[in-house]
């Protein structure tokens, strides 16, 4: 039987501070959790207990967590390929699950929302268990990430360097993140700043084989 879908991840979230420092009050239509960052814990009540809300509040628990931790969750597919990472950004429809699809030489660490952490101007790219398409999760593996690419169908594969300022502008709408608080905001904004300044930024367009890896590999 094939399961109803839920709402998406975006409708209706609610993210709150607690009267309990780094503690949160997350509210969607179809759960209610509490996540204490300091404690490493959380709790969620299901208004219908299904796989989808689970893995939506999973995905706002480690949207919060990784703040502390100098990271964030990007919606983009990340593959290691000879020993890098490489991060494809994307929302839906820009060709991240074509993109882990067309790599057949390279590990899946997500084809859906993708983990990256800046440690010392070093960033590192960490599989995950959210999915998309592929309807598989990602390698229990990490990597340096080399290059994050902005996806965009054409007619021929190609690379184009993007400034910081300029990548910074593609990233955050890409960046999964639910508080709106403005001491968290401003957190989320200075590492995605450092993360475009840590690591080579590109715009990618591509056609649907696999040749994109040549020009990346020439780029």
């Amino acid at each position: 039987m094939k399961a109803e879908p839920s709402p998406t991840l975006t409708d209706d979230v609610v993210v709150r501070p607690d009267s309990r420092p780094a503690r949160f009050q997350v509210t969607r239509s179809d759960l209610a959790g509490t996540v204490d960052v300091g404690q490493r814990r959380g709790t969620v009540s299901l208004a219908e207990p299904n796989e989808f809300s689970i893995d939506s509040f999973l995905r706002i628990v480690y949207s919060l967590a990784l703040v502390d931790a100098h990271g964030l969750v990007v919606h983009a597919a990340s593959l290691i390929r000879n020993g890098r990472a490489f991060l494809f950004c994307g929302r839906s429809g820009s060709g991240k699950t074509t993109i882990a699809r067309l790599s057949r030489d390279a590990t899946l660490l997500s084809d859906e929302l993708s983990i990256v952490r800046i440690t010392d101007r070093r960033a590192r790219c960490y599989g995950t268990p959210f999915w998309g398409d592929l309807a598989r999760a990602g390698e229990d593996r990490a990597a340096s990430l080399h290059a994050i690419y902005f996806l965009h169908h054409g007619s021929r594969h190609a690379v184009e360097a993007v400034r910081p300022r300029q990548a910074l502008e593609r990233l955050l709408p890409n960046v999964l993140f639910f508080a709106r608080e403005a001491d968290l905001t401003a957190r989320v904004l200075g590492i995605a700043a450092d993360l475009v300044e840590s690591v080579p930024c590109f715009d990618l367009s591509f056609r649907l084989d696999a040749g994109f890896w040549e020009v990346i590999d020439r780029a």
